[in-house]
């Protein structure tokens, strides 16, 4: 059966090489038969068709790391027991999204002793999550529909067996005090960390403070995903530089041409430290280890600061003081509009 559907997806495409449906089925069919470096050119494909969408990105990302990290943890057996499941994960959105959305559906879980559940992502690769796959198609909730993190909360009523939808990008204070649970469900697998591990001793090796800039291009640049000049970044740069102990500047970038703007603190990126395919990682990996950390206005580098336990100061753009402001990332719009 699945010789015949990618047989039809191919016919499709050699007369249809713009349908972005195809080209994710494939990509998908691709990846799920292990056929890793044919999955990762569809996938390239379906994301110059559709930039910013979530399941190119998800396609990427996934076959990147198993090409480097080998087959994930398989997923748990599904439980008989009350559940609540996440089928869109992996497609609503992209990787700061993803973590937004993980979160809610395993915190959801633990707080109403429900079994999460939801498909592939890349978190199963980079973190070991071993969730069940989705046992029944049970009836959508979506945010919109229902005040999910009053319920989380203990606010509203539960919803158990149900599918929830939604990016879950709320002021970071409706998730209270649960910091701690929310950064254990990131612990990269050991095989990532020995990956990541030469990078940050690279990185070590040049200076004492490491200071994090994300500047998000790509997909961006209009509505509410505006995108602040790089002056606003290098201003605040060159007021704290003096003062900090060997500063080594890191720019996490998916413009790499982002990186010569701020030639004057000779910068390390992801290119320099070979990350390949999986920059998304090393980016958001060193993001989350900085001293010092200005994002933009993505959930991106927003959750990476959410991840940041040791940073000594966190800036943001801001569109009405035209700068780069403080903010707390536990008491924060995720997107500021």
């Amino acid at each position: 059966m699945s010789q015949a559907l990618e047989q039809g997806l191919r016919q499709r495409l050699a007369t249809h090489p713009g349908d972005f449906s195809a080209q994710v089925q494939l990509g998908q069919l691709l990846l799920h038969s292990g056929r890793l470096e044919e999955a990762l050119g569809i996938a390239d494909r379906a994301a110059a068709l559709n930039p910013g969408h979530g399941i190119p990105f998800s396609l990427q990302a996934i076959a990147a790391a198993r090409l480097r990290f080998g087959s994930p943890p398989s997923p748990l057996p599904a439980q008989a027991s009350p559940a609540i499941s996440m089928r869109t994960l992996g497609a609503n959105g992209r990787f700061g999204n993803q973590l937004l959305q993980y979160a809610f559906l395993k915190l959801y879980a633990r707080q109403h002793n429900l079994s999460a559940q939801s498909y592939d992502w890349i978190g199963r690769d980079l973190f070991g999550c071993d969730d069940p796959f989705p046992a029944a198609n049970f009836p959508s909730l979506d945010e919109s529909q229902a005040d999910l993190f009053a319920s989380l909360n203990g606010g509203a009523p539960v919803h158990a067996n149900r599918d929830i939808t939604g990016y879950f990008c709320r002021h970071t204070s409706a998730w209270q005090d649960r910091a701690p649970h929310f950064r254990a469900l990131f612990q990269h697998r050991s095989v990532v960390r020995d990956w990541l591990r030469p990078a940050m001793t690279e990185l070590a090796a040049r200076g004492r403070t490491l200071v994090g800039v994300h500047i998000r291009r790509g997909d961006f640049g209009q509505g509410q995903f505006w995108i602040a000049p790089v002056e606003w970044y290098a201003s605040w740069l060159a007021a704290i530089w003096k003062d900090l102990d060997a500063p080594v500047l890191y720019i996490a970038s998916d413009d790499p041409s982002v990186t010569a703007a701020f030639s004057d603190f000779h910068p390390m990126d992801a290119r320099m430290l070979a990350a390949g395919r999986l920059d998304f990682c090393m980016d958001h990996h060193v993001l989350s280890q900085a001293d010092h950390l200005a994002i933009s206005n993505s959930s991106f580098s927003f959750t990476a600061a959410m991840l940041n336990e040791r940073a000594r100061g966190f800036v943001r753009p801001d569109r009405a003081v035209q700068a780069l402001v403080p903010f707390d990332p536990w008491n924060a719009d995720v997107l500021l509009p």
